[in-house]
């Protein structure tokens, strides 16, 4: 007991640390404990205050790591932590020195494991901060005022396996992203590696493909192989056949992105899926399968059936135009994204299956 009051007095009361055991019991006796208490509140409601604060502060910006260690601490936000892959998100710093040359890296590991980041230096303000979506970088992996430019432009770190891609399978989790504010114009691999700077502040951001609400329905139908995503409500909503190229199974984050986003759209595999008939290193299906996806679509009853569009990447472009210009199906629109007005693989038959090839991965 006697060992509590003695931090009590040395922490609350500004009493010497080095007072001996009979020198503070002898305190004690001329201190009435109403005197104590009233002291003891004084100090610890604005102790609780500042608790509840730093509450609401990481329940609406974030987990924040806090590394000062004289006068306020600095701080980074990410506002909002939470949101889609494409949404726009606020990055600043507060509470630092003046024109001090600061660092901002953005570190996330891939499903596989491998680590992709971006960094940029900016130098703070005569306020003592940093505001990404006015600031200029003058320098790492972009340059100039790119508000979003910590997430377009992260790449494998270096020293990574090479060809890589980064693509999303799991839906169900986001890609977490950390932003680190490193002291000075730095390298953060080479930092991180061997300890060089100083980690000032630190938040996690999550980035989503599937909003809240959002519907994920696996589609085996009329030999059809996809999975239908709907955005939450009844509908009805436009819809989109999503058509990827020849790296083949079935992709679906894109088509999660336009439910979230509301639209209805259905993730069409063609080639290199265990559902579909034949060898998985060519296009066993023909216009029938492709026009059966289009009304998949079209006869559902929360989707607009004159609402319908096509949108093609890479090999899906030639594919996506081949459907539009079957009777029966009449889009709304074609979107083509990379990709050639013809096959660029040998056709074996005029309903366009193909001869095997090399899938790229």
């Amino acid at each position: 007991m006697l060992k509590v009051l003695t931090f009590l007095l040395a922490t609350l009361f500004k009493a010497p640390r080095h007072l001996g055991r009979i020198d503070i019991t002898s305190w004690l006796k001329h201190v009435r404990v109403t005197t104590m208490w009233h002291l003891i509140e004084k100090r610890m409601i604005p102790c609780v205050n500042i608790h509840r604060k730093l509450a609401c502060l990481h329940h609406k910006v974030g987990t924040v790591r806090w590394m000062g260690t004289y006068g306020r601490a600095p701080l980074l936000t990410i506002t909002p932590v939470r949101a889609l892959i494409d949404e726009k998100i606020s990055v600043k710093g507060h509470f630092l020195p003046p024109y001090l040359p600061v660092t901002v890296c953005a570190q996330m590991h891939s499903e596989d494991g491998d680590l992709w980041e971006a960094f940029a230096h900016y130098n703070t303000t005569a306020d003592g901060t940093f505001n990404l979506d006015r600031g200029h970088s003058v320098g790492g992996s972009y340059l100039g005022c790119e508000p979003m430019g910590l997430f377009w432009a992260l790449q494998p770190a270096p020293g990574s396996r090479e060809g890589l891609r980064l693509r999303k399978r799991d839906l169900e989790t986001p890609y977490k992203v950390q932003v680190s504010l490193l002291e000075g114009h730095v390298s953060p691999s080479e930092c991180f590696k061997d300890g060089r700077s100083t980690e000032l502040a630190a938040v996690t951001a999550e980035r989503w493909y599937l909003a809240p609400g959002t519907r994920r329905i696996d589609i085996r139908q009329n030999g059809v192989v996809g999975t239908l995503f709907l955005p939450p409500g009844p509908g009805p909503f436009p819809g989109m056949l999503d058509l990827w190229g020849m790296t083949g199974g079935l992709v679906e984050y894109r088509s999660a992105l336009f439910a979230s986003k509301g639209f209805a759209s259905l993730s069409l595999a063609y080639l290199g899926h265990k559902d579909l008939p034949g060898p998985r290193n060519s296009i066993n299906v023909g216009n029938l399968y492709f026009k059966s996806a289009f009304h998949v679509l079209k006869d559902h009853p929360q989707i607009c059936a004159d609402r319908i569009g096509i949108i093609g990447l890479s090999y899906g472009v030639y594919l996506a135009l081949r459907t539009a210009t079957q009777p029966g199906v009449n889009p709304a629109c074609v979107i083509c994204i990379n990709g050639p007005l013809g096959s660029t693989i040998k056709l074996v038959d005029s309903d366009c299956r193909t001869e095997a090839f090399e899938r790229y991965y």
